[in-house]
C-alpha cells in the first residue's frame, strides 16, 4: 500500500518501520559498563551545555534521572520499554511533580481503555482537553491552578493516543505495540526526552528494532552544536540585533528599506528553522542515547528547492502525524488531491499550532487561530500552485528524486522556495505589527508598495 509507505518513509534516511514480531531487542554489541558510562556522561553533559544554546534551559535533576535511565536501558535491554517509561516518568516527576502524577494516571487509564474507540475518546477528551481547561476557568485565583499543567505534554497525549488509534484501525499496529504491558506501552508517551521538549514518536517509531548507534548520537550533537551556535551569533550580533523581528514595529517598519527589510526577514527565518530543528534534536539525540535510532526530525529544509520538498523535510514527526490522522484518511492524492492538501494544511494550524489543544484556556488569542490560519493556508497555496505547475509543464518529471545535489536549477529553486517560505513566515513572526502591516512587509519586500 503506497500511503503507508510514504508514512514509513517520511522518518527519511532510508528508515523502515517494519513491525517486529515480537518485542525488538537491542542489537548493539555489547558495551563495556566503563565505555557506557563515558558515552552517557558526554552526551548528557554536552546536553547540559548545548541545550541553552537552542532555548532549552535542562534541569540539572532531570538530566541526572535521563542519564541513570540510560544507563539502565543499555544494562538490562530485555525490559528497555518498561526502564524508558520509568525514566520518563521520573525525569517529568524532577520537572513537575502535579502534572507527572496526572499524566501517569492519564495514561495507565488510556491504556485500559485502549482496545474501545468510545471509551479511548473519553478518556482523552474528559482528562486531556475538559478537566485541565474547568480546573483553571472555575480556579484561576489560586495559584496552585496555574503551574501544574505541562500544556506541550499534555498535547503529546492527544496526538501519541491519535497516532495508536489509527494504526490500530488501519491493522498497522506494530504486534508488539499490541501485546505490550502497561509499562511498555506507556513509553509512547514518556520518552525522557519528552521532558525537555514533547514530540510525537507514533507506534511505528517506538515499536522497532533498537541498537545504540554512536555515529547517530554523534551526528545529533554536532547538528545541536553547531544550530545553537549560530543561533547564538545572531542574538548577540549588534548589527542583527537592530534588524530582527523582535525590533520592529510600524514605527521601525516605515523606515526601513527593502534590502533591510529582506535582511529581517531572512535572519528571522533562518533563527527559526535553527531553534526549531536544534530543539527537535535534543529530543531525538535522547531517544537514540535510550537506543532508539529515530530519523533526524528536519532533513537539511533550507535546502529545498520547491515547496514540496520543503515540507518533506521540515519536521518529519509531525508532518507523519497529519498524513496517519487527515491527508490520507481524506483519499491522499487518489481523489480530490489539493482539497486534501489544503485541509491538512488547515489541520496542522488548527489542531497542532493553535495552541488550544494542550492548553488549559478555553480561548485561544488571534495569534493561535488567526495567524496560524492564515500562515498555514498560505503554505498550503504554495504547495498548490507548485504541484499544479508541475503537473502541466512537466517540469520535475522524477517527483521522487529527493536526492540533494548541486546544480543551477537546483540552486534557483532553492532560493525562490526559502524566499517564499521566509515572506509566509512574516504573517506568525511579525507579531509586533498589526496583522495589516505584516503584509504591507511582504508587499514592500516585493516591491508592491
Amino acid at each position: 500500500m503506497r500511503r503507508w509507505r510514504e508514512i514509513g518513509e517520511a522518518g527519511g534516511g532510508g528508515a523502515t518501520l517494519a513491525p517486529p514480531a515480537s518485542f525488538p531487542a537491542s542489537d548493539q554489541a555489547s558495551v563495556g559498563l566503563l565505555a557506557l558510562l563515558a558515552l552517557v556522561a558526554a552526551t548528557v553533559g554536552s546536553v547540559a551545555v548545548l541545550a541553552p544554546w537552542v532555548g532549552i534551559d535542562p534541569p540539572v535533576p532531570v538530566l541526572l534521572v535521563i542519564a541513570v535511565g540510560a544507563v539502565a536501558v543499555h544494562r538490562a535491554p530485555e525490559h528497555a520499554f518498561e526502564i524508558t517509561a520509568v525514566a520518563g516518568a521520573l525525569a517529568l516527576a524532577a520537572a513537575n511533580p502535579p502534572y507527572a502524577l496526572f499524566h501517569s494516571a492519564m495514561v495507565a487509564l488510556l491504556f485500559l481503555a485502549r482496545r474501545g474507540t468510545f471509551a479511548l475518546a473519553a478518556v482523552l477528551g474528559v482528562l486531556s482537553i475538559w478537566l485541565p481547561k474547568h480546573l483553571f476557568s472555575a480556579h484561576y485565583h489560586h495559584r496552585a491552578a496555574y503551574n501544574w499543567i505541562n500544556e506541550p505534554s499534555l498535547a503529546l497525549v492527544l496526538f501519541v493516543t491519535a497516532c495508536w488509534w489509527r494504526a490500530r484501525r488501519d491493522s498497522r499496529l506494530p504486534p508488539a505495540g499490541e501485546t505490550a504491558s502497561p509499562l511498555a506501552w506507556a513509553a509512547m508517551y514518556l520518552f525522557p526526552g519528552h521532558v525537555l521538549n514533547p514530540m510525537v514518536f507514533s507506534p511505528g517509531d517506538v515499536y522497532r528494532r533498537r541498537g545504540l548507534e554512536l555515529r547517530g548520537i554523534a551526528a545529533s550533537l554536532l547538528l545541536i552544536a553547531v544550530k545553537g551556535a549560530a543561533h547564538v551569533a545572531i542574538a548577540r550580533s549588534p548589527v542583527l540585533g537592530t534588524l530582527s523581528y523582535g525590533a520592529l514595529d510600524g514605527a521601525r517598519l516605515a523606515v526601513l528599506s527593502r534590502p533591510e527589510l529582506w535582511v529581517v526577514v531572512a535572519v528571522g527565518y533562518v533563527d527559526l528553522v535553527l531553534t526549531l530543528s536544534g530543539t527537535a534534536d535534543v529530543a531525538v539525540l535522547l531517544a537514540r542515547l535510550y537506543g532508539w535510532p529515530m530519523p533526524s526530525p528536519f532533513r537539511y529544509a533550507l535546502l529545498a528547492w520547491n515547496p514540496v520538498e520543503l515540507w518533506r523535510r521540515w519536521g518529519i514527526y509531525n508532518r507523519k502525524v497529519l498524513l496517519a490522522l487527515v491527508y490520507f484518511p481524506l483519499g491522499g492524492g487518489r481523489r480530490h488531491r489539493t482539497r486534501n492538501i489544503m485541509l491538512t494544511f488547515l489541520a496542522s494550524a488548527l489542531l497542532l499550532h493553535s495552541g488550544w489543544f494542550g492548553s488549559k484556556y478555553w480561548e485561544v488569542g488571534a495569534g493561535g487561530w488567526r495567524d496560524q490560519t492564515v500562515y498555514f493556508l498560505l503554505q498550503g497555496l504554495l504547495v498548490c500552485g507548485w504541484m499544479l505547475v508541475r503537473d502541466r509543464t512537466g517540469d520535475g518529471a522524477r517527483p521522487d528524486d529527493h536526492t540533494l545535489r548541486l546544480s543551477w536549477s537546483r540552486a534557483a529553486g532553492t532560493a525562490a522556495t526559502q524566499a517564499a517560505s521566509a515572506l509566509v513566515h512574516v504573517i506568525v513572526l511579525a507579531r509586533a505589527l498589526p496583522f495589516g502591516d505584516r503584509f504591507e512587509m511582504i508587499a514592500r519586500c516585493l516591491g508592491l508598495r
